[in-house]
């Protein structure tokens, strides 16, 4: 059976862009990683939707063993080799289930077995997760105070950082889910994590009770958020979308404050929204509060449908489309409204990118992902900062956000070829290019950034992280 899923990356915004893609020929062969071992009947279970795909700058891929009993749970350094100091040089095997649903941050990660697992690969012995529950079509997170937040059909858990219960939390652990906010065990509905920001949680449920299929839900009270959108239910469709458009998805939008973007598809076009961070479309967008995209394209004689999830890169729409022969493209548009041409082109073929039973793509950092099969290609973006009246900025020092939260964002005279972040100790913890990073994953503190541009000046400047 062909399965298709995409992801959303984040990033942020920007005043106006053009981009150019390359495929990055550092990333495995020229391009391409190919993950070896994976049976013709088996595919690679990354899907980032789900997973935390990284580590850090590293890259996690699992997929199951010729048993189908286990999976191989394997992590790759940023330019695609084997990452040897994990596990069993580069690999450990754990379970079938435990790796389809796990979390992962700079120092660990969660299994869903509910087991944890050190950054080495190896198995934290102090982790008491036993007690925790391990049911199917579930999800966890970690929230920002280290706690471990669970969430089943009819209740919410929490976890202290070595896995016991929080007891402060509910009655021993857990709370009662408002039935309002409850799932069905009896599969009549269904609910799907999105994203969560600060305490709140963002879900997609079906069929839904309220204005839409979008809702907030407060991780400490167990109910929704009334206050947001209409009763809890946020606004995605509004009057400038033909009413035979039907909602496709929402993805997180660039700026992480609890907004997202909504797609429809129509008979011929494609229609994006915005939601805001307060539940509400912002009618700022496009025209009206639309963008307009075409729902197919054509290149080099071949018809490509635009049927499948946008990506966001900067305050940029991505749009993946594919032809009959399963070979992948893209167009992008701006939130404006405007076309932003791919190479001077208003759709960009990605080459050798061809699958037959899987593929998902998603944006990272400065980079696109494309999960073929059994391969994993690389592209590179490269965008044209420009100023509000559109021309280009000169003579002007590296600049960038200092402090810093989430994000690290940094505004050149000229492109930037690499960009490394290391902490007090010289380690690098993010490295790649661009001029837009999440820096979610990394703890509070001091931070050395060294920024080499395309003329080969070497800068660095020392960040904060609040």
């Amino acid at each position: 059976m062909k399965q298709i899923i995409t992801f959303l990356g984040l990033a942020c915004t920007m005043a106006n862009a053009q981009i150019s893609i390359s495929k990055d020929t550092s990333f495995g062969t020229n391009g391409t990683v190919t993950i070896s071992g994976v049976g013709s009947n088996n595919y690679l279970l990354l899907i980032p939707n789900i997973h935390s795909t990284f580590q850090g700058n590293k890259i996690f891929v699992s997929y199951p063993s010729v048993s189908g009993s286990d999976t191989q749970f394997i992590r790759l350094n940023s330019d695609g080799s084997p990452d040897t100091s994990f596990g069993n040089n580069g690999n450990i095997l754990i379970p079938f289930f435990e790796a389809y649903y796990f979390y992962a941050n700079s120092n660990f990660f969660l299994t869903n077995g509910n087991k944890k697992y050190l950054s080495n690969g190896q198995p934290d012995s102090s982790f008491s997760g036993s007690v925790m529950q391990a049911t199917d079509w579930n999800y966890k997170i970690v929230l920002s105070d280290g706690k471990i937040f669970f969430r089943d059909d009819t209740a919410f858990h929490k976890f202290l950082p070595d896995g016991t219960p929080d007891s402060s939390y509910g009655v021993n652990g857990s709370m009662t889910i408002n039935s309002a906010v409850a799932g069905d065990p009896n599969g009549n509905s269904t609910y799907e994590f999105i994203f969560n920001k600060d305490n709140a949680l963002y879900e997609f449920i079906n069929p839904s009770a309220g204005q839409s299929n979008i809702r907030k839900v407060d991780i400490n009270t167990g109910n929704l958020d009334a206050a947001y959108g209409q009763g809890g239910y946020a606004q995605v469709k509004n009057s400038g979308v033909p009413s035979t458009a039907a909602y496709h998805s929402s993805v997180q939008s660039s700026q992480n404050d609890g907004s997202f973007i909504n797609k429809f598809n129509g008979n011929n076009n494609i229609y994006f929204t915005k939601t805001n961070a307060m539940g509400n479309l912002d009618t700022s967008v496009g025209t009206g509060g639309v963008v307009t995209g075409n729902k197919s394209f054509t290149y080099n004689g071949s018809a490509y449908s635009a049927d499948g999830q946008p990506l966001i890169y900067n305050n940029l729409i991505i749009v993946p489309a594919e032809n009959s022969a399963q070979e992948l493209g893209i167009a992008c548009y701006a939130l404006n409204g405007n076309n932003v041409t791919i190479n001077n082109n208003t759709f960009y073929p990605l080459t050798g990118t061809s699958y037959t039973s899987l593929r998902f793509i998603f944006v990272k950092d400065n980079y696109i992902y494309v999960m073929h099969d059994n391969n994993i290609s690389r592209f590179v973006i490269q965008q044209q900062v420009l100023s509000a009246d559109g021309l280009s900025l000169k003579n002007k020092d590296i600049r960038i956000n200092n402090p810093f939260k989430d994000e690290l964002s940094l505004l050149a005279d000229e492109p930037v070829n690499e960009v490394e972040i290391a902490d007090e100790t010289g380690r690098i913890v993010l490295k790649g290019r661009g001029s837009k990073f999440n820096t979610s994953s990394l703890v509070k503190g001091n931070y050395f950034v060294k920024i080499t541009t395309a003329s080969g000046k070497v800068i660095s400047k020392k960040a904060v992280k609040n």
